[in-house]
């Protein structure tokens, strides 16, 4: 279920879990319908898995010893392990040893990697945990982590160490038998590599071994290539032959290639863009997008904030600090008609205050600083209107969208051709769902607004909604008392026009989790989508976002 969540495919989930594909789709279904309590386990039949009638905890130990005492091969695979059970006397599978392997989470390849350098002898180098009793340990006298190298041949290369920090002189131990061994010039292929070089010892055996020995990063893993975000560990997925086609992505990463297309795109055609910052999830997520599609530099455009004065103050906390952190320009325009009238949701109710703050604010904003496209966080499953608009929405001299005008988007091909005075909104999240975009925000380690979280906040019911007292201008009706009650928010607006919901999720697996079970739109806690028929169409048409 947690691969799931992560976003891998039903191909790679079973390649890992060695389940099949209905057991894995089974478990699935139980947990949208019931939560994890609905996920049954049942017992396995016969022995336990990697157990044969004699291959018991004492021998398991036994061959552990003999693997780390290096007194054996110097080099291991699923083929030497079957032999020397059959040096004690004793058989025992290909699919027995791969079923304990995997159970104390040692990785030995049962095929061959793609061929090194030409004419070089090639490792690739990686850490693993091993999962042991705790008596193992103890027994063993070591720690759970080690290095792994293995060869173009598969061949398996281990060495354990006593601390859980490597040392210069950790790495050396493993790295020298390997180059000893070797009779031509031997590439060590490893993910920090360059951080290793620059350590005196390291530094010093390289220049020894000059011509004999290089140290490099695998290709596709150089520090340079994604922005400095901390990553989630993945289970160890078993290599490609140089044969096997290339992995797929999964569709979380085939929705954020798309985005960071989008961008690009959109830079490449247009004069001078921006990026709407509405300071949400789908903000947060665009603006991860934006900062991966143009690093190592910053992105080429401005943040746009229209504000109203009646967002969440947590929400203006939020916005400032990322603005800072990032490095990035951010412009804030507030409707000038509307400070002098002193238009609020209260007094003049939710359609006219939209209409001024944000719709006749964005258009001001657009023509003031001469924006000819704006990127905005807008997803077809949020409201029938967005559905049927396309990615590329142009717009008239006077803002106004024309939905029965709009441009064929045939093999992900953009038109960003227009007249002079026109603009484009582009959304390049489209065709995210809300069920993506947390599952996305989960696994990128994407800061949030904590009101996305649920916890104690002074509520009062109005029309059927929760509505959060955020500050001392929000009115009470006669007889109406704040109660505090666990909530937190599916979607962020003025916090006047947004309803709270009853939720327990604290964390991002809990939210996902209700995401999974939940029937409802996000934006049913929206009040300016009620205001009337249609009414978020009649919007949109008048120019707003």
């Amino acid at each position: 279920m947690q691969l799931r969540l992560e976003g891998h495919t039903l191909s790679a989930v079973k390649q890992v879990t060695q389940l099949s594909a209905p057991t894995i789709i089974s478990a699935v279904k139980a947990f949208r319908a019931g939560g994890w309590a609905a996920v049954t386990v049942n017992p396995r039949r016969g022995r336990p898995a990697a157990q044969t009638s004699a291959f018991g905890p004492s021998l398991e130990l036994a061959l552990l010893r003999h693997m780390l005492s290096g007194d054996g091969p110097a080099a291991w695979n699923v083929n030497q392990v079957v032999l020397w059970f059959k040096e004690h006397g004793l058989v025992v599978g290909r699919t027995g040893i791969l079923q304990w392997c995997r159970r104390i989470g040692l990785y030995l390849p049962d095929q061959t990697l793609p061929p090194g350098l030409l004419g070089h002898k090639c490792y690739r180098l990686r850490s693993f945990t091993l999962r042991l009793d705790p008596g193992h340990y103890q027994a063993l006298g070591c720690r759970p982590v080690s290095r792994v190298a293995i060869d173009s041949r598969g061949a398996i290369h281990w060495r354990l160490h006593a601390s859980d920090a490597l040392q210069a002189s950790d790495h050396l131990a493993l790295w020298r038998p390997l180059v000893d061994a070797s009779h031509k010039p031997t590439t060590l292929l490893l993910a920090g590599a360059s951080t290793l070089q620059r350590l005196p010892e390291i530094a010093a055996w390289l220049q020894q071994r000059s011509g004999s020995v290089a140290l490099q990063e695998p290709e596709g893993t150089d520090a340079t290539d994604t922005p400095a975000r901390p990553t989630t560990r993945h289970p160890l997925l078993s290599p490609q032959s140089s044969e096997s086609p290339p992995m797929t992505l999964t569709h979380l990463q085939r929705l954020e290639a798309e985005s960071i297309h989008i961008m690009r795109e959109v830079v490449a055609e247009t004069d001078n863009p921006v990026m709407l910052y509405s300071i949400g999830k789908d903000s947060a997520v665009m603006l991860h997008l934006a900062m991966k599609a143009f690093y190592p530099s910053k992105p080429p455009f401005k943040l746009l904030h229209v504000d109203t004065r009646w967002k969440f103050r947590e929400m203006y906390a939020f916005r400032d600090r990322m603005a800072k952190e990032l490095g990035l320009e951010l412009l804030v325009h507030i409707n000038p008609d509307g400070i002098e009238k002193d238009i609020n949701p209260f007094t003049h109710g939710s359609a006219i205050h939209t209409d001024i703050m944000k719709t006749d604010g964005l258009k001001q904003a657009l023509d003031i600083y001469g924006f000819d496209a704006a990127f905005g966080g807008a997803r077809r499953d949020e409201e029938k209107s967005r559905a049927k608009e396309r990615i590329f929405s142009f717009r008239s001299g006077q803002h106004r969208w024309d939905p029965k005008n709009q441009r064929p988007e045939l093999w992900k091909l953009y038109n960003a051709r227009k007249h002079k005075g026109e603009s484009i909104r582009v959304f390049p999240i489209s065709n995210w769902t809300e069920l993506d975009i947390w599952q996305y925000i989960y696994l990128q380690n994407i800061p949030i607004v904590p009101l996305y979280y649920a916890a104690e906040r002074p509520v009062v019911h109005r029309d059927g909604t929760l509505i959060m007292v955020d500050d001392d201008r929000m009115p009470l009706k006669p007889g109406e008392v704040p109660l505090m009650k666990k909530v937190r928010f599916r979607t962020l607006g003025c916090y006047p026009l947004t309803g709270a919901v009853e939720s327990e999720a604290a964390t991002l697996p809990e939210i996902i989790q209700e995401m999974l079970l939940t029937t409802t739109s996000e934006r049913q806690g929206r009040v300016i989508d009620h205001d009337s028929a249609a009414s978020m169409e009649k919007k949109k048409q008048e120019g707003y976002f």
